[in-house]
């Protein structure tokens, strides 16, 4: 299977659909506010997405108190990693590593940073160069941010 790497310009839909509802419930009615600092980048296959993510620049959607702690990083350069995604077809394809690995060739010596809630993906991103650098206090709502810096 030959997929095209490629930032989308115009027509984010074509991303937005392929999330989850209660991600697109979240993203979509606030892109207006974001879309001038963010890029979405995605892979497709005979023309269709079939995985992708945002970056953003200055800020992100539903930013929580964990996050906001951390909000210091875009200070510092990075870009925040967010609403990445795979079609649930194409998983175990590596298009996720796929995904961070072309996106840094196109990026060159940019830094990265994000945050996730689920724990068994802490090995993914540190198998994909990112270093676990907090973790959230909050019993009830554990998460974890990790940074990617390319020096």
């Amino acid at each position: 299977m030959n997929n095209t790497f490629s930032c989308i310009k115009n027509s984010p839909e074509q991303f937005f659909t392929i999330l989850p509802l209660d991600w697109q419930n979240v993203i979509v009615p606030q892109w207006d506010n974001f879309k001038k600092t963010s890029s979405i980048y995605v892979f497709k296959e005979n023309n269709k997405v079939i995985a992708g993510g945002i970056v953003f620049e200055k800020s992100h959607p539903n930013m929580n108190d964990f996050e906001k702690q951390h909000q210091k990083l875009y200070d510092e350069g990075y870009f925040y990693l967010g609403f990445i995604w795979v079609i649930p077809e194409k998983r175990n394809q590596q298009l996720a590593s796929k995904w961070l690995t072309k996106l840094k060739e196109e990026t060159k010596n940019q830094k990265y940073w994000l945050t996730i809630e689920e724990e068994s993906l802490k090995y993914f991103y540190k198998k994909n160069g990112f270093e676990l650098i907090a973790k959230s206090e909050d019993f009830n709502y554990k998460e974890w941010i990790f940074i990617f810096n390319p020096e």
